[in-house]
């Protein structure tokens, strides 16, 4: 177990811790594909120091994993390793504190999902299965790999003729506006005018009846004079 008493931490002081520990504690699947298992112990080298009642640890840990290559299945030994730990714990002054489990996890999340025995690696032939990295075969490569028909049909057709548009959701029925609506557009339209009344023409004076001449006058048997009697 990889533990650190803080009781032993001087002020202002690195404390330094560098040992080893048994790979068992990573707790490798043995059905992991590709193959995986320790090759060798945790190695690992720690500095702590208390800030306040606060522990702080960096350093660096590595261990040894065998496993095959992903492109030759040949075995091999790959090293993992991290070199940027770093752990905070609070309030742990006076208290004994287990790294183990920190650094575990710290160990697994930098193991890759393959694995290759160089950068360069050529492979395994695809025809006679031959590790082309040892030696070359005379094998013809084109009968590993055969030109595809165009013609057959491919299963990504079926997933070409589905649908998969979201649909959209039906509109809903409009709302008749409110009467805030209503006033506001009657106070935006301006106010028709009533049409002006045409003014009456004046009227003209009536004209009086002519008086009619003397001479108009019936016969009457009186004359203006006396009569003789």
């Amino acid at each position: 177990m990889i533990k650190i008493n803080t009781s032993h931490i001087l002020p202002d002081t690195p404390y330094l811790l560098d040992g080893t520990e048994p790979a068992d504690v990573l707790e490798l699947p043995a059905d992991a594909d590709p193959p995986l298992a320790p090759a060798g112990d945790i190695t690992y080298h720690l500095s702590a120091i208390m800030a306040g009642a606060d522990l702080i640890v960096t350093g660096s840990a590595s261990v040894p994993l065998a496993t095959v290559c992903a492109r030759c299945l040949d075995d091999i030994r790959v090293p993992i390793s991290v070199k940027d730990l770093c752990f905070h714990f609070e309030k742990v002054r006076d208290l004994e504190v287990d790294l183990t489990e920190d650094v575990r996890e710290e160990l697994l999340l930098a193991v890759p999902s393959c694995f290759y025995c160089s950068p360069d690696c050529k492979g395994i032939c695809p025809v006679c299965g031959a590790n082309l990295n040892h030696a070359s075969c005379a094998c013809d490569k084109q009968q590993a790999e055969p030109e595809p028909d165009s013609a057959a049909p491919s299963p990504w057709d079926q997933l070409a003729a589905l649908n998969l548009s979201p649909e959209k959701p039906a509109k809903k029925p409009t709302k008749p506006a409110a009467k805030k609506t209503a006033a506001k557009k009657s106070a935006e339209t301006p106010a028709k005018k009533a049409p002006a009344t045409p003014e009456k023409p004046a009227k003209k004076p009536a004209k009086k009846p002519a008086k009619k001449k003397s001479s108009d006058a019936p016969a009457s048997g009186k004359t203006g004079g006396r009569g003789k009697k």
